[in-house]
Parts: structure tokens; sequence; C-alpha cells
């Protein structure tokens, strides 16, 4: 079972984009630009029906309580695009929110149950993963409870954890703490592992058991697709073809197609074919765009 922002679903048959926002505000720490909301919501439903032609079948929206994530937009756009939608319970990191900052664990493993199993801001609407995240610094002791919080939400549950590295080193951090926590590292993705300028950080953190976010495909910072590409083939010579998960973190309104950027359909009609031209197999690829988020979204018993 996946949970969606407009039901349960005993499974997703198709390519599933697991790190991205249909809704988000980032102004505050990013700039004017740094947002997608109500008045980007049809813009929005164009470019996912676009994606789905592509082949998009899914796509979830990691976006945080208190940065834009709006339960009801979402059901709203699910709707509208005929795609399902799964949302992110968790918390922000850049700053803490207050009751983050100061909440024990179990508070804070509390609320994110709630988020998944009861509905969020008054609604019966439920998220279906936990999202968490360390900010650019050292990862100190409110990382540290929000880490141990979300692994025992997600054991209670049977829900997904997805991470938000700031930089590649923090991913070590991260999958030690979850690991002391109890987490199965199969139900853990740690995200923007495209940062790694060779194959090494892939083959650590994949031989931990968890997936792999090839997570900022036609980013407008950071590696280019073909860097990336790269790197994608040196994981699958390291055998890594069944932890990858690619996405394109759109979060921001001058990635959509009205700015000319390639949108949600980044991954279909950009880093597929690049891929394919590299010999990558088509097998290969249904794996890592459709089997691999299936696999991790979908709710352990």
């Amino acid at each position: 079972m996946i949970r969606t922002v407009t039901g349960d679903i005993a499974q997703i048959s198709g390519a599933i984009l697991a790190h991205e926002h249909l809704q988000i505000d980032l102004t505050a720490q990013k700039g004017a630009n740094n947002i997608l909301g109500p008045e980007e919501e049809p813009q929005i439903v164009a470019d996912l029906t676009a994606a789905k032609g592509l082949g998009l079948a899914a796509i979830c929206d990691l976006s945080a309580p208190g940065w834009g994530r709006d339960l009801v937009a979402l059901k709203r756009i699910s709707q509208a695009a005929g795609l399902p939608v799964i949302a992110a319970a968790g918390f922000y990191w850049d700053p803490f929110p207050d009751f983050a900052a100061t909440a024990c664990v179990e508070d804070m493993r509390d609320r994110l149950i709630a988020e998944v199993e009861v509905g969020v801001d008054g609604t019966d609407l439920r998220c279906g993963l936990i999202k968490i995240g360390t900010d650019k610094g050292e990862p100190d002791e409110r990382a540290d409870r929000l880490f141990r919080a979300a692994a025992a939400a997600a054991m209670a549950t049977g829900f997904p954890i997805i991470t938000h590295t700031s930089k590649l080193s923090q991913a070590y951090w991260q999958v030690d703490v979850l690991e002391r926590a109890g987490m199965a590292m199969n139900r853990v993705l740690i995200s923007h592992m495209g940062a790694a300028n060779e194959v090494t950080p892939l083959v650590d953190i994949g031989a931990r058991g968890c997936f792999l976010g090839i997570d900022k495909v036609s980013f407008p910072k950071g590696p280019k697709n073909p860097e990336l590409a790269d790197l994608v083939c040196a994981a699958l010579d390291r055998g890594l073809s069944d932890r990858l998960i690619f996405s394109s973190d759109v979060a921001r309104r001058t990635m959509l197609s009205a700015s000319g950027a390639p949108s949600y359909g980044a991954v279909f009609a950009d880093f597929l074919p690049m891929l394919r031209a590299r010999g990558v197999s088509q097998e290969v690829l249904d794996a890592i765009v459709r089997n691999n988020p299936a696999r991790l979204l979908t709710r352990a018993a």
C-alpha cells in the first residue's frame, strides 16, 4: 500500500519522481523566486500533465510544514492532473521551527505519526513518508533528536524516510544515526548523492542498504546532467541499480516550463535518453524509475 493525498492505493505501475515540490515557499532563505504557490498551480498542473505523457505515474512532494506545504492544494493538483501525489511529514531545518528545536524525541515522534495516520492541519489528508534533513552546518543535538524521532515514527508506522543532505559528508552521519536508532536502512532514501564527484560515496552508502537519490536532474546549480549520467554509469558498474532513484527537485517557479525549463519532465525527456546513449538498458532504467521508488514508498508490514 502507498498512501497518497487522495487516499491509499495498492500500487503504482509506472515511473515515480520521489524528490520534488509542488508547493513550497523558501523565499525567506533563498529569495523571491523560490516559491511554488497558488499563483503557479495552473502551470504545475500543466507541467505534470505533460510529464504524464512522458511516463510519469506518481510524484512525491517533499515540502515541510511552515515552508509552503499545503496538502489541500496537493489534493487539488493531484485530482486536476490525474496523478497520485505522496506528501511528506517532517520538519524543515533552516532554521528549525520552534517545536522541532525544543521538543523531545517522543513528542516529535508522535506528531510525525499523527501526520501519517490521522491527518494534517485539521484535515483527514495524510502523509505517506517522512522527510528530514541537515542544514549547512555540522549536525547538532537538535538534528540528532529529529533523526531519532523520525526513525521511531517510521518504525511505528511502516512509512519510509527521505533525507536532505546540505553537503555530501552528512550522508554518513545520517546513516549512522538512523542505524543506531534501529531503522531498517532499505526504508531510507539519502538525497542529493549526485553531489559526489566520484562513485565511492555512493558505494559506501549503498552498502549500508540505503536508496541513493540522484535527484537534481536538470537543476540550475551543481553537476550538469552529463556529469550525473557519468556518475550513474559508474554506480551501475558497481552493482547499484537496485539502489538508485532519479528526480529533479523542482522547487522554484523558474524551474517550470513557463520559464523555459524542463520542469517535472526532465528525467524522462533529458536524462533517460542520455543514459540510453551511454548503453544503459531499458530494463535497468525501468528498475530505477519504477521499481526502486515503488519499493521505498510501499508501506512496510
